[in-house]
């Protein structure tokens, strides 16, 4: 066996290693997100150092088991040969795909019921009420035109508010991180943060500079936790 021979049996097995072990996160992942109340979410993360990525078929929430996952490219086309490949790929694969190739980010959840996706299906911004708003997305959580989207207007308009989510008219509410767990997180903080959102609904939004304040301090903290821990 060549050098190159060799380097490429290895990186196919780090591969398949990697592969099953997203698998078995995104399925429980995603299991614990319908015993929250999120159901049908959809959950996908990047394989690493591979154009790669595992996402959640079309099926029921009892039937979320690991190899039921499907392992899709970032052409959004399911890989032949792999468990899962007969399922059916999400409708809005292409999008994720395109998001996950070209944005700063591993993982994506995608919310298509609840508060977050409410506001959105009226094409609405959740508005900064609370501290935790603040801290978390900086803002209000904005929405752009939808549902029919493109992978670059979601990734400009994440960029330009600097925050991990945003809303689509009439698509759902999209988080994106830089792992799987951190997406899930972010995934439930802002379904709760557009549920009192919708309960306050007469509670003015907080003041642009106590939120640039908090927002900034958050930023800072979790800078400092990650500079640890390289």
């Amino acid at each position: 066996m060549s050098k190159d021979d060799a380097e490429r049996y290895v990186n196919g097995v780090k591969t398949e290693v990697a592969v099953a072990r997203i698998r078995e996160r995104v399925a429980s992942l995603l299991v614990d997100l319908a015993g929250r109340g999120l159901a049908s979410t959809t959950l996908s993360e990047r394989v690493p150092d591979a154009d790669l990525f595992v996402t959640r078929p079309v099926l029921a929430d009892d039937e979320l088991a690991p190899e039921n996952m499907m392992v899709v490219s970032l052409d959004g086309l399911s890989v032949p040969g792999t468990p899962g490949d007969d399922g059916v790929l999400p409708d809005d694969v292409e999008l994720y795909a395109a998001i996950l190739k070209d944005a700063a980010a591993v993982a994506l959840v995608h919310l298509e019921a609840g508060h977050a996706a409410a506001w959105a299906a009226r094409g609405a911004a959740i508005p900064c009420l609370t501290a935790q708003a603040a801290r978390e997305f900086g803002g209000a959580v904005p929405v752009i035109a939808g549902p029919d989207v493109s992978a670059p207007a979601v990734i400009d308009s994440l960029r330009e508010a600097d925050a991990p989510a945003i809303l689509v008219a009439g698509l759902g509410a999209l988080c994106v991180a830089a792992s799987a767990r951190e997406a899930v997180r972010l995934a439930q903080v802002l379904e709760g943060v557009a549920r009192t959102a919708s309960l306050a609904s007469e509670a003015e939004p907080l003041e642009a500079d106590l939120i640039a304040d908090l927002s900034g301090r958050a930023r800072a903290r979790r800078s400092t936790i990650t500079d640890g821990r390289r």
